[in-house]
């Protein structure tokens, strides 16, 4: 059952702070939760899209509940493991994918809860695949191979593919014997394919760039062995497996501070190339929309927006990046996503659009993949926008409970200094009133489900009158000075 929410509902001018049940509506994340279940129905395949949706399903029972949830996840697993731990159809361990290593994250939850002997057998077998998976230079020490098919080459997307899980696993199983070879991982790409003239990082490194595999890759320097191009959804896989990696590595971790430096660089590219008007993300990160390629403009994407959004909120969460620099470019970015990629028919089910069908280069028998501006706009997969893939639903639902958490905690009177401000509602007009020398410069005022409804900015001044949207007592996030506290407060 979803928990019942509770927000502290600010009414400065009665000098009386009130603590009222709002029955809201439904958070997005159960919203889109239960409409791709809707669609989905018990989903019989093992892939990483699949692991994907099924992991943010259990994230989402993890922060609200609901026994529905859970045994939507518990079901997949019965119907991707066999009662003898063998992995469904959709699994080889000698094509070593490291696709194929997603769906272990969400099924050690379901481990640790069941015990079944039968989940263990399939972890230790994705686990295994790591120990014999073929790494860059056939060297211990390099990194895994995107898959089998694509030699000695690293993608940005095989970081969240099989890191996450692999630090899941030796911090349950293992106590961490392996952590500094999970690092080596990031350390190694980062150090091929980081920009700093960008600040982001090329979708992919071959470590052999004239293998016929790597037809896309430079030859030379200054990016030897690189694609030529930064794609969305890319960088947000590497982003979300940054984060949700050093939220598994012990605060004591020798090397831990590796990771929070390289996610601060990353982080530092999203924020700088998040478009100013929508708040999301183009599909090629570097342009915005007036990039064309035969007739075809560079689009907003919506998998690689919710990625970077996780990822941002997330981080401020944990302490892994600046609130004060990041928290107001993840709050636009899920409102932007909001506003320009979802939508809902006429029974209010929700469905979110323009993702990507699917991006990636080569190998030498697909030579269209080829990692050019055109490719990624017009490629018959990746020039594709589709609605309700899972690569795009996860995100949305995981982002979305990011999201939600920061409303709830965001929500607290802790930061509110009442001798700064006088605020009042009268008439459908807000007053903000400055009480000290802190001058109001910029304000803006969101409704409960995060949308942006009115954003005043100008001179200093010492007081400002706002119009508020409706007449009927809603619930409202109020932003002053960029400051990054939000309170809520009631129109009467």
């Amino acid at each position: 059952m979803l928990k019942q929410r509770y927000f502290l509902l600010l009414i400065l001018n009665l000098g009386i702070i009130s603590m009222l049940f709002s029955a809201t509506n439904d958070p997005y994340s159960k919203r889109m939760a239960d409409a791709q279940i809707s669609r989905s129905g018990t989903i019989l395949s093992w892939d990483y899209p699949n692991g994907l949706f099924v992991e943010s399903i259990l994230k989402y029972y993890n922060k609200y509940g609901g026994s529905s949830y859970y045994n939507y996840a518990l079901n997949h697993a019965k119907a991707v493991i066999n009662t003898s731990g063998k992995i469904a159809s959709g699994y080889s361990f000698t094509a070593y994918t490291l696709d194929n290593i997603n769906p272990g994250q969400f099924l050690i939850q379901i481990y640790s809860t069941e015990k079944s002997s039968q989940y263990k057998i399939a972890l230790d077998s994705l686990r295994k695949q790591l120990t014999k998976h073929p790494r860059t230079n056939n060297s211990a020490t390099g990194g895994f191979w995107h898959k089998g098919s694509y030699p000695n080459q690293m993608w940005l997307d095989g970081l969240y593919m099989g890191t996450r899980f692999y630090a899941n696993y030796e911090k349950t199983f293992n106590n961490g014997t392996s952590y500094d070879d999970i690092v080596n991982q990031f350390v190694l790409i980062h150090s091929k394919t980081y920009d700093p003239v960008y600040q982001l990082n090329y979708h992919a490194w071959s470590a052999t760039a004239s293998d016929a595999n790597s037809f896309w890759a430079n030859q030379s320097a200054p990016f030897p062995g690189c694609s030529n191009q930064f794609w969305g959804r890319g960088m947000g896989w590497y982003a979300a497996a940054l984060v949700d990696v050093l939220e598994i590595l012990p605060a004591n971790y020798a090397r831990r501070q590796e990771l929070v430096d390289i996610l601060n660089q990353v982080a530092a590219g999203i924020k700088r190339w998040q478009d100013p008007v929508s708040g999301c993300w183009y599909q090629l990160l570097r342009y915005d929309g007036t990039l064309t390629s035969n007739g075809t403009h560079n689009f907003l994407e919506s998998s690689a927006s919710c990625m970077f959004t996780y990822a941002l909120l997330k981080a401020v969460r944990l302490g892994l990046i600046s609130k004060i620099d990041y928290q107001t470019t993840a709050i636009k970015a899920y409102q932007g996503i909001l506003t320009n990629f979802i939508t809902a028919d006429a029974n209010g089910v929700l469905s979110l659009n323009q993702i990507c069908k699917s991006a990636g280069l080569g190998p030498s028998t697909s030579p269209i993949r080829d990692g050019s501006i055109d490719y990624y706009l017009n490629g018959s997969d990746a020039g594709v926008l589709v609605s309700n893939d899972l690569k795009g639903v996860g995100p949305f639902i995981l982002a979305s409970l990011e999201y939600e958490i920061w409303q709830e905690t965001s929500t607290g009177l802790s930061e509110l200094k009442p001798n700064q401000f006088l605020i009042t509602t009268r008439n459908n007009i807000l007053t903000i009133h400055s009480l000290t020398n802190q001058l109001l410069s910029t304000v803006s005022i969101y409704n409960s489900q995060g949308i942006e409804l009115r954003h005043w900015q100008g001179s200093k001044i010492a007081e400002l009158n706002i119009n508020l949207p409706t007449n009927s007592a809603t619930i409202y996030f109020l932003q002053i000075n960029d400051r990054d506290f939000r309170k809520v407060f009631l129109s009467i």
